[in-house]
């Protein structure tokens, strides 16, 4: 689907033009007006509950007792999905943004003082090097892709050393990792000789390795902390270790770099006062970073699994069944947001869900922030003009948004 739908039967969520070279939002603002809640049966995938309100969205998000985040993970399953085997070492080992309570909250305080604003605030001066590394190869080079060699680049080089990865690992693990969460994005896959599973058992089989020596000579890093934790009155372990190696990726790398391409850069260049207003001020940054993730909302849809009958906007929902909840939407949602169809850096309040809500809001969510500050401060210490060469191409997914490419020239001061 490349145009917008008019009618609801048209919207087809599975269609992924839709997202490439369509317009979700169109999609999401009639099915918002017309039908909040809407059962999606269509053939590209499994079937299940559309939710595209703010407050319906946040509902789900608020209730992890009925809408299980464990009981067959947060990604809705496409037809290719469906007819796979079960990944079983995730079922038996599921990360922490897989499960619920109970186990939930103590999972997640193993690592959430890595995360909390002090923690946070002591990595600038790490990723501050990071990133003007980054841009003095940018300057060198005039043309760059700023998705690739910017936007990818810093928040991957911040995660990998949290975790104590060798250097010379961080590329092909940081391209396992967008294999897995975009592995509908077909350039990914074209100079890729493994399968799905060959590559996931690449990265599962090295993070075996890393945390097996991390239980024996413990650091102070991420990793040696999960294996080293304990919940429930048990070590978390190897197993769990690896399961959480593939989480701390997928949050610390896709998101980030959506809002500082589709959410930051190419938004700004279509709002040349609001780039102006940045560079000339960078205190703007902290709140412009809100509309940054407002824009992009980095991750499309979010599944869950009904775990108990329930009522969601006047409907029955039944246990086992299927939910998705679409960020994007709900940060355009009109009842919430004043004309949230524009692009506004000042925009005060900012309550968008672009992190989730409840139990499971984005546990880096300061990292992040600081990372997007950081990035942009230095490329506009390093930058007086930006300019775009070719059109930016958007990742052909339902689940993560963002840019494959964001070709552009940079202007050295």
């Amino acid at each position: 689907m490349s145009r917008e739908p008019n009618t609801l039967d048209e919207i087809d969520y599975w269609d992924l033009d839709l997202f490439v070279d369509g317009d979700p939002h169109a999609a999401w603002k009639l099915q918002r007006e017309q039908a909040p809640v809407m059962w999606h049966d269509r053939p590209g995938g499994e079937p299940f509950w559309s939710v595209t309100t703010y407050d319906l969205i946040k509902s789900v998000y608020a209730d992890p007792h009925v809408y299980s985040s464990q009981a067959n993970g947060i990604m809705l399953r496409d037809a290719d999905l469906l007819a796979a085997p079960p990944n079983e070492f995730m079922e038996r080992n599921p990360p922490m943004i897989h499960t619920d309570p109970p186990r939930h909250a103590p999972l997640r305080k193993v690592l959430s003082h890595n995360f909390t604003p002090q923690a946070i605030a002591r990595l600038e001066d790490q990723l501050r090097g990071f990133a003007a590394e980054c841009m003095e190869e940018a300057a060198d080079k005039g043309e760059v892709d700023f998705v690739t060699d910017i936007a990818h680049r810093i928040p991957a080089a911040i995660t990998f050393a949290l975790m104590d990865i060798p250097r010379d690992r961080w590329a092909r693990l940081a391209q396992i990792q967008h294999l897995q969460v975009t592995r509908t994005e077909t350039e990914f896959w074209e100079h890729e000789e493994k399968s799905l599973d060959e590559v996931s058992m690449e990265m599962y089989g090295y993070f075996f390795e890393v945390c097996s020596h991390r239980m024996e000579h413990p650091g102070d890093d991420l990793l040696s902390q999960v294996v080293q934790g304990v919940v429930e009155g048990e070590q978390l372990g190897v197993v769990q270790g690896v399961a959480e190696a593939g989480l701390l990726l997928a949050g610390g790398l896709d998101t980030t770099r959506a809002a500082a391409s589709a959410g930051a850069m190419v938004p700004l260049l279509e709002h040349p006062d609001q780039l102006a207003a940045l560079q000339a001020d960078p205190s703007l940054l902290p709140g412009a970073i809100e509309e940054f993730v407002r824009w992009a909302s980095p991750i499309t849809h979010e599944a869950r699994t009904v775990m108990s009958d329930t009522e969601l906007g006047g409907h029955q929902l039944s246990a086992g069944d299927r939910v998705a909840v679409w960020s994007p939407s709900a940060n355009r949602d009109t009842a919430y947001f004043d004309d949230p169809f524009t692009y506004d850096i000042r925009r005060s309040p900012n309550r968008h869900l672009g992190f989730a809500w409840g139990e499971h809001y984005c546990l880096g969510v300061h990292l992040a922030k600081l990372t997007l500050r950081v990035e942009f401060e230095e490329l506009f210490r390093r930058f007086s003009a930006f300019e775009l060469t070719a059109e930016p191409k958007r990742v052909r997914s339902n689940f993560v948004g963002g840019l494959v490419h964001l070709p552009m020239r940079l202007t050295p001061r």
